[in-house]
């Protein structure tokens, strides 16, 4: 445990080395911050700091080593979590990724912290790469399965079943399955109802206006400093006026989780 003087020696150097990192000097900001971990290791801010610098200099393998310490210290920190998630991406260990930021994005929303827009489209990113890998490892299968079946189908000489109606060919049937499971990897269109009529970006933080309209909140929020009405229906309103779509949030969460390839359109 560090004393009062170890805390206050570790707390200036934490001070040299933002500024040193504000002018772009990352490894005397380095420097600086291990210092005050080495009077201070008990402190998980300087870790996330040092972590911070790390990421500059695309030192992933660092900044996973001290953005878990970070955790360990302090298991609810945002920014530990963000850092983590980013260097598990890097290494293309995505689900492990996605759980870091999926934590990091949950505790930026409840602060309202505007990291919470970067924090999703990395999140994005990790998910669109996890289902691309999914993706082709099921591709791959189902071509193997296919392959197999054809064999079996001509060894019988195709024989006709009772499948669904009069002596439907089997492998037609079996053709109209693999079909279906392969449409599930099938990019198509987002509707419509989840993207933000402003930005035509799939919905981060959907906020609703008196109107009944929803639009991106930020970008609301920066059209209402200039003009106070509904950007579709030019109807009077303010800031007050907004209110969060969490129904809406929602929903666009589940079509994201049950059609993962969308994560495509959110980074």
């Amino acid at each position: 445990m560090a004393t009062p003087a170890e805390r206050d020696a570790a707390d200036r150097l934490k001070t040299e080395g933002n500024t040193l990192f504000s002018k772009g000097k990352w490894s005397a900001a380095i420097e600086r911050y291990t210092e005050a971990i080495t009077l201070a290791p008990s402190i998980p801010v300087l870790f996330v700091n040092r972590a911070m610098a790390h990421k500059k200099r695309e030192d992933w393998q660092r900044v996973m080593e001290d953005a878990t310490v970070a955790l360990q210290l302090d298991k609810d920190l945002m920014k530990a979590h963000y850092l983590l998630g980013l260097a598990h991406k890097q290494q293309g260990t995505n689900l492990e990724a996605t759980k870091h930021l999926q934590k990091a994005l949950e505790a930026a929303r409840k602060a309202d912290d505007a990291i919470k827009d970067e924090i999703w489209r990395e999140l994005a990113k990790a998910k669109y790469a996890q289902w691309e890998q999914d993706s082709t490892t099921r591709r791959a299968q189902l071509k193997q399965l296919k392959a197999l079946v054809d064999a079996q189908l001509a060894a019988h000489n195709g024989d006709l079943m009772e499948v669904d109606g009069p002596k439907a060919s089997l492998s037609t049937q079996l053709q109209a399955l693999f079909d279906s499971a392969a449409k599930m990897d099938t990019p198509t269109e987002v509707p419509s109802v989840f993207v933000c009529p402003l930005t035509m970006e799939v919905f981060r933080e959907p906020a609703l206006t008196p109107s009944g309209q929803s639009y991106e909140r930020s970008v609301l929020m920066e059209h209402l400093k200039k003009c106070k009405w509904d950007p579709v229906t030019r109807k009077s309103m303010s800031e007050v006026d907004v209110m969060p779509n969490h129904g809406l949030r929602a929903a666009v969460q589940q079509y994201l989780d049950e059609h993962p390839w969308a994560w495509g359109e959110c980074s």
